[in-house]
């Protein structure tokens, strides 16, 4: 079998998921394309080392930025690509880009089982019906999925598809490298040059509005008014983006500007020396399919502050609080702030306890656990299509053939 998969621009962390999947799938006697549309985007500059043989790595577009690319030129590459292979099973990263919905459209014409990979949840923004009638018409051309966590599989279930043809697992960094590499920068004697006094808190996250960070500097500032018995943790913004005027604004009505430091968006060999010194993770996102950068954290061993909004927030921040940290609503600045003041004055080793626990929960949830939902899924395709239709698409197409088969059977008979 060989299967196939598609993302916009291959960052480090859709690496560690293809590298573990080619692992599972050779080790079956099957293979892995992994299709990426441009070599760079403007959104997430990753810088990025090709890998060797473990999959067929193929850009569609390798001089090309993502955003510069129209959507039409985006479904002729994709289904050149998928005419030349012929993959039998495919992976679709969701059904809103012009390539995802060619590539669910091309397995629906050739009989191939296609996979969703998604990790959209319902409350990640406010839902028209027209589009979620669009949505549902989209999902009804896939078989099966691989969702990140149970909100998102609550989400897919909401636009059509059975639950028991979604598997778990799609959101996973490479666990190892974050725990290995902060760990050796603890261990440094020059891993804190150049960095705050630790600990501090730390987020990793593009500045953008969802994002929330105004509130999260608001809330920091009334940190810092409220702590009057230890010293003061400083906070560091490690990112960029569109926001960042907004964010320079916050900073400077705070109050507070020399504890804020922003170094900057950080490729993957520079975070881990910040993960490693901070005293605690915080992702105060309004709206947050996963959150990723969670997963780096907390592999990273580090106790973790997560919003309440963020699609991870159960699976890496379980009941009761405390257990690898809290979660908190992002619209309240006040409780966002109890927040800092809980974990900046808790005892150290209650700290490390969570942190440790937080590292023993994401390690359930790597590139192997990724690697297994989609086998999971793909499986569960099949089975899909071994069943009774599926959705009226499915009916008319097998009542096609069935008239199809009988008609040649007349024929032969006479």
């Amino acid at each position: 079998m060989t299967f196939a998969v598609c993302f916009t621009n291959f960052g480090p962390y859709h690496l560690a998921r293809l590298g573990a999947l080619a692992d599972r799938l050779a080790r079956r006697g099957d293979r892995l394309i992994a299709y990426e549309v441009a070599g760079s985007e403007q959104t997430y500059p990753w810088t990025r080392r090709r890998q060797g043989g473990s999959f067929q790595w193929t850009t569609l577009f390798p001089d090309r930025t993502l955003e510069t690319i129209e959507p039409d030129a985006c479904r002729r590459a994709m289904v050149a690509a998928l005419e030349s292979d012929r993959p039998d099973v495919l992976g679709i990263v969701g059904y809103a880009r012009p390539e995802s919905m060619a590539a669910a459209r091309w397995a629906r014409r050739r009989d191939r089982p296609a996979i969703l990979m998604s990790e959209s949840q319902a409350i990640d923004r406010p839902r028209a019906w027209w589009k979620e009638l669009v949505k549902r018409r989209r999902v009804s051309l896939f078989d099966a999925a691989v969702v990140g966590g149970p909100a998102h599989r609550d989400y897919l279930a909401q636009l059509g598809m059975s639950p028991e043809r979604i598997a778990l697992g799609y959101n996973a960094v490479d666990n190892d490298y974050f725990a290995t590499a902060a760990r050796r920068w603890r261990d440094d004697p020059e891993g804190r040059v150049g960095l705050p006094g630790a600990p501090y808190f730390l987020t990793v996250c593009r500045f953008a509005p969802e994002k929330n960070l105004v509130r999260l500097i608001q809330a920091y500032a009334r940190y810092r008014q409220r702590n009057t018995g230890k010293p003061a943790w400083d906070l560091v913004l490690c990112g960029d983006g569109p926001g960042r005027a907004e964010v320079e604004t916050a900073i400077a009505a705070s109050d507070c500007a020399r504890a804020i430091h922003r170094p900057g968006f950080l490729q993957i060999d520079a975070l881990p020396r910040w993960y490693a010194h901070a005293g605690a993770f915080i992702l105060p996102s309004l709206s947050e399919p996963w959150g990723l950068v969670v997963n780096e954290a907390a592999a990273s061993g580090l106790p973790l502050l997560v919003s309440n909004r963020a699609g991870c927030a159960a699976t890496l921040v379980p009941e009761p609080p405390g257990t690898t940290g809290a979660r908190f609503d992002p619209l309240d600045v006040e409780a966002m702030a109890d927040q800092l003041l809980a974990m900046a004055t808790a005892p150290a080793a209650t700290r490390a306890a969570m942190g440790r626990r937080a590292s023993e929960t994401v390690s359930l949830w790597g590139p192997d656990r990724f690697a297994r939902g989609v086998l999971e899924a793909i499986e569960l395709a099949r089975t899909a299509r071994d069943g009774p239709p599926r959705t009226m698409w499915n009916r008319r197409r097998r009542d096609l053939t069935t008239k199809n088969t009988k008609y040649t059977k007349m024929q032969n008979l006479r």
